[in-house]
């Protein structure tokens, strides 16, 4: 080390992760470092090896605090730098960076420098640059180029999700009154990668799931691809641009990434469907991880950066984004924009908070958006709205919904919508009671459009009532209705009979969303308690009516979402019908040229059709095949053994090596909705649960797979999971460990209602 020039002594704090340098003058000086890391083959965070076959791409990947495993630096949002960056490595081999390439120069010894630009001013997690044998390919748009890298053999696959970014990237300079700053935007695909995308300014890396889809991949996978790199294009301003002063504010940088992908991307291809899909994936995803009472306020305190992990999550995106969504509704949307525009246009280069967003809506729309903003976003949780009507009034009243039971306190400045009578009302309610005056006919409805985050609950009454008018609701009411007797059949309030009700309603009256909210919910109840009479009941009534509605293949002119309408019915009815999984079963043989939104159907089927004798050419596949999209639909088929032990053989296979580890994440997740395998999935977690979190090094996928896999296979182990997630791995956990025992409660809390047991103290 040198300081100014000279040798300086220094110590390293191992504790604190702090270089000391003592005799610092205090005036402005130059620090120069030289030093040394290896490469680790055995994590998949920071600086890694992303391999594929017998290469690898060396790639980085930093938030929330790698950068200091790489290079020496304070490894906070708020301070910003400027990279210049170069890089020797063997002729032959590529490089990509944050900024344009300036020069290459050949070194001697069959290697080559390759010296970047400068960086804009920029945080340290955006920080980037890949080392491999890459292809490109490039569009142009306003004098920007946008770039496609991948690995060998695989760019012509990039086309989709190039073209996307550029447009999105052009239509962003348009809607924020803001130039992107740089000359270039790379979209570099990983062959390995933990999670699904990064914003590094100027490269964003992501997983070939995303990266690499066609206009033959399935509708879901397309659509969450093609949104995802829309997502980190929005980053480039609001994150990149600038940046959240702390990671208490990382939700500001997410929400509005989300907000305004499906935004953008409902722009640029309208017949999505894109607010459907924000309402299953965002919405109501968030709304039943904010109804723990372990839940976190979508802007909170967040004392340090191992903190910072367990806030990635529905609350940091998904609720966030629906409380921007309710603001703009609020403000108006040319009111919103003209706000968010100055807020960048204030902040650019630089850091800023939440009030300062809120300040400049404030001032575009001249409304008291503060307030609003704070009781949302400060506050964890949200509203539970009970219906009754005397009279001619529809009475309301609000409370903290949770799905434990406990009470809690909290009153929110609820915006209303409502229809009765044949008419639409609004009205405000901000204290615990309300009344609108409003005939209470049978098309009494809250929550028009499933604008509002809150659930409704209605009397005996409103159900009766509700139920003869289902046909005649809209697709996102409908979904709405659905997703709050969801929530509340798991708290206990409502009886597994009523919810069965509706869901017979929802299998008489065929529409996308709603079906596929339903799917997914059955998906869940039937992975913990499969034997439930009710479920058993009510899923021939759901599952053949929507079969024929919407059939197996694609009707003429049908809108391209009904795609994941049927990947979604498909596949989850062949899990649990025997002659309907024969009928897969049957496709199987024709896999590579299949209707890609029949191909998981195809697998579940051949595997759960042949048990063993399927198990080796799966494999086999998932060995073999390119496309992370098609061996995504081979893993459904693996994990869909009716033999736990074969299960436990895909698990094993998803951290040989001998497969990616981007798809180690398959098996994990979809084991965990195979009811066959619950014992074993929890077996095998509690022997391989610290090897994974050092191969994720305990970054926050790993307790997003937790959050999702624990809970469903540890129903009827919950003294084994709570004994094995306690002292260091409850301190390492701390919120997210906490989040996965309380959904566990409650699942298994659920499993026994709908098996009609008593609950156990």
């Amino acid at each position: 080390m040198s300081v100014n020039g000279r040798p300086a002594k220094f110590s390293f704090d191992e504790k604190q992760a702090k270089l000391k340098i003592p005799g610092v003058p205090a005036r402005e000086s130059s620090v120069a470092i030289e030093y040394s890391k290896q490469v680790s083959d055995d994590v998949i965070f920071g600086l890694y090896k992303s391999k594929y076959g017998r290469e690898y791409i060396l790639a980085t990947d930093l938030e929330p605090a790698e950068a200091r495993t790489v290079f020496p630096c304070v490894d906070e949002p708020a301070y910003k730098a400027v990279f210049r960056l170069e890089v020797t490595t063997e002729e032959g081999q590529g490089v990509i960076a944050n900024a344009l390439l300036e020069r290459k120069e050949t070194v001697g010894a069959g290697r080559a420098a390759y010296t970047f630009q400068e960086t804009p001013r920029m945080s340290t997690y955006l920080f980037f640059f890949a080392v491999g044998r890459f292809e490109e390919s490039k569009v142009t748009t306003d004098g920007i180029d946008v770039i496609s890298a991948t690995r060998p053999g695989q760019v012509q696959n990039s086309r989709v999700a190039l073209e996307i970014t550029a447009e999105s990237l052009s239509e962003y300079q348009r809607y924020f009154g803001v130039p992107y700053p740089l000359k270039k935007l790379h979209l570099v695909a990983l062959p390995e990668y933990h999670t699904g995308a990064m914003e590094n300014w100027g490269a964003i890396s992501s997983r070939e799931s995303y990266a690499l889809i066609t206009e033959g991949t399935s509708f879901a996978q397309k659509s969450r691809g093609a949104m995802s790199m829309v997502h980190e294009v929005a980053h480039q301003w609001f994150g990149d641009l600038v940046t959240m002063k702390w990671w208490d504010d990382l939700w500001l940088n997410e929400s509005f990434a989300t907000f305004m992908s499906y935004k953008m991307t409902d722009r640029l291809r309208p017949d999505w469907e894109m607010w459907s899909t924000f309402l299953r994936d965002e919405g109501f995803h968030a709304l039943n991880l904010d109804a723990l009472s372990t839940t976190h306020p979508v802007h909170g305190r967040v004392r340090s950066v191992a903190e910072s992990m367990h806030t990635f999550d529905a609350i940091s995106y998904g609720k966030g984004a629906c409380i921007l969504r309710m603001l703009e509704a609020y403000v108006g949307e040319e009111a919103f924009r003209q706000g968010v525009s100055n807020y960048l246009n204030e902040f650019s280069f630089s850091n800023a908070s939440a009030k300062d967003l809120w300040d400049a809506l404030g001032r575009a729309s001249g409304l008291p958006v503060t307030r609003v903003a704070r009781e949302w976003l400060t506050k964890p949780g949200y509203p539970l709205v009970r219906v009754t009507t005397k009279g001619g009034s529809v009475l309301l009243n609000q409370t903290r919904f949770t799905l434990s039971g406990k009470k809690a306190p909290g009153v929110w400045p609820i915006p209303i919508s409502l229809r009765a009578g044949g008419s639409t009302k609004s009205a405000f309610l901000d204290r615990r009671t309300g009344k609108v005056e409003a005939p209470a006919g049978r098309d009494l409805l809250l929550n028009l459009d499933r604008t509002g985050f809150y659930a409704t609950l209605y009397d005996d009454e409103g159900y009766r009532r509700l139920a003869a008018n289902f046909p005649s609701i809209g697709p996102h009411d409908r979904a709405g209705v659905m997703y709050d007797l969801y929530l509340f059949l798991q708290a206990g309030i409502v009886k597994p009979e009523l919810y069965a009700r509706f869901v017979e309603l929802c299998g008489a009256n065929p529409d996308a969303i709603t079906t596929q909210f339903v799917t997914e919910q059955l998906m869940r109840l039937t992975a913990i308690a499969d034997e439930s009479p009710v479920l058993r009941a009510v899923e021939p009534r759901f599952y053949p009516p929507l079969l024929e509605a919407f059939g197996e293949g694609p009707g003429p002119g049908e809108p391209p979402y009904l795609g994941s309408t049927r990947e979604d019915l498909t596949s989850q009815y062949a899990s649990i019908n025997e002659a309907y999984a024969n009928k897969m079963a049957s496709l199987f043989e024709h896999f590579a040229d299949l209707d890609p939104n029949l191909k998981s159907a195809a697998a579940i089927g051949y595997a759960m059709t042949n048990g063993a004798r399927a198990e080796k050419r799966l494999q086999d596949m998932a060995k073999s095949l390119q496309g992370e999209v098609d061996r995504a639909n081979v893993y459904e088929g693996l994990c869909a053994f009716k033999e736990p032990d074969l299960v436990e053989h895909t698990l094993e296979l998803g951290i040989s090596g001998k497969v990616s580890r981007s798809d180690s994440g398959y098996p994990l997740v979809l084991s965990a909705f195979n009811p066959y395998a619950r014992d074993t999935l929890w077996d095998w977690i509690t022997k391989r649960y610290d090897g994974l979190l050092e191969m994720y090094a305990g970054s926050q996928q790993f307790y997003l797979y937790m959050g999702i896999v624990i809970p469903m296979c540890g129903v009827e182990h919950e003294a084994e999971v709570k004994r094995f997630l306690s002292g260091r791995r409850l301190k390492d956990g701390g919120s997210s460990v906490k989040r996965i025992l309380e959904q566990l409660r409650i699942n298994s809390g659920l499993r026994r209602r709908l098996l009609g047991r008593r609950n156990q103290n």
